[in-house]
């Protein structure tokens, strides 16, 4: 059944379907993910901007942990007759669709942040116009993306309110962003137990290194605002899309530059990762104070 449907979308591919259904899997990719969080936290709300990270973070942590606890092998992999396009978002494992998973976290939470009905409208069809794109593209089986939907849609109405609540009393949310990371390392650390005493090393963890980083980094950086930088969104529409433009094309300069300028080994990729989480959260507010972009409370 699974390879029919794959079979069916090979059949009636085109490169014009090719270019429409590439461009649709780059909304459930990182950095759309990282401008949609850096404008809700640098321009809309402080509050909002972290719950969204966190919720995304912690389906994507979520995602990658199921993906290396299946290991499941890739359509294109498996099946010699697909063709994978765009396999360079297509690294690691299949199950569940990460793409698919992330761009329904990252939708649905901007819902349960605006609570309008055509937010709703518009996370459901980008949420599912992502998942029918991985499997055009042959980098997914039916089954991945059906669960990154589920996954995607439940996590976010899980935590949202769980998180909102707790954030008003500032000392609380800290412990919980603490509780929270330690938790992350904690699950990350038995998955690195599982695969060498297991699969003696076999397994591929880079983007877990990333996730990890970028975790730690948001997390660090939001602590260290609260201590030293803490700022408020008001300013007028014009220095909102100034400091957004400065701030996320900075973000964007790091995520390309450190990657040219550090090494292969994980390590980097880890630094590199919690340099952009530290940034977004707490220097690029710090450095924007000083230079009139953010109102320093």
């Amino acid at each position: 059944m699974q390879e029919n449907i794959l079979y069916f979308f090979q059949k009636i591919a085109t490169p014009t379907l090719d270019f429409i259904f590439e461009a649709i899997t780059f909304l459930g990719e990182e950095y759309v993910a990282i401008a949609i969080v850096s404008w809700i936290y640098w321009n809309y709300s402080k509050k909002e901007g972290i719950l969204l990270a966190l919720i995304y973070m912690i389906s994507v942590f979520f995602n990658l942990f199921a993906k290396i606890i299946f290991h499941t092998k890739r359509p294109f992999i498996v099946l010699d007759t697909i063709e994978g396009k765009r396999q360079a978002t297509a690294s690691g494992y299949s199950f569940p669709s990460g793409h698919t998973q992330g761009a329904s976290t990252l939708y649905y939470s901007l819902y349960l942040i605006f609570k309008q009905k055509w937010v709703l409208i518009m996370a459901i069809i980008l949420a599912f116009s992502v998942a029918v794109s991985r499997v055009y593209l042959g980098v997914h089986w039916p089954i991945d993306v059906s669960f990154g939907l589920i996954f995607g849609f439940l996590i976010p109405f899980i935590l949202y309110r769980f998180l909102s609540e707790n954030y008003d009393n500032k000392e609380k949310f800290q412990h919980l962003l603490i509780g929270i990371i330690l938790s992350v390392y904690f699950f990350a650390t038995l998955l690195f137990i599982y695969n060498f005493f297991i699969f003696q090393n076999e397994l591929e963890f880079n983007d877990m290194y990333k996730v990890l980083g970028i975790f730690t980094g948001i997390i660090l950086g939001f602590i260290f605002q609260e201590k030293q930088a803490e700022f408020t969104v008001n300013q007028t529409i014009k220095v909102k899309i100034i400091r957004f433009l400065i701030g996320i094309f900075t973000t964007i300069a790091l995520l390309i530059g450190l990657k040219i300028l550090f090494p292969a080994p994980l390590i980097f990729l880890y630094i590199r990762y919690f340099i952009v989480g530290i940034w977004v959260t707490g220097f690029y507010p710090l450095i924007g104070i000083k230079l009139r972009l953010f109102e320093k409370i």
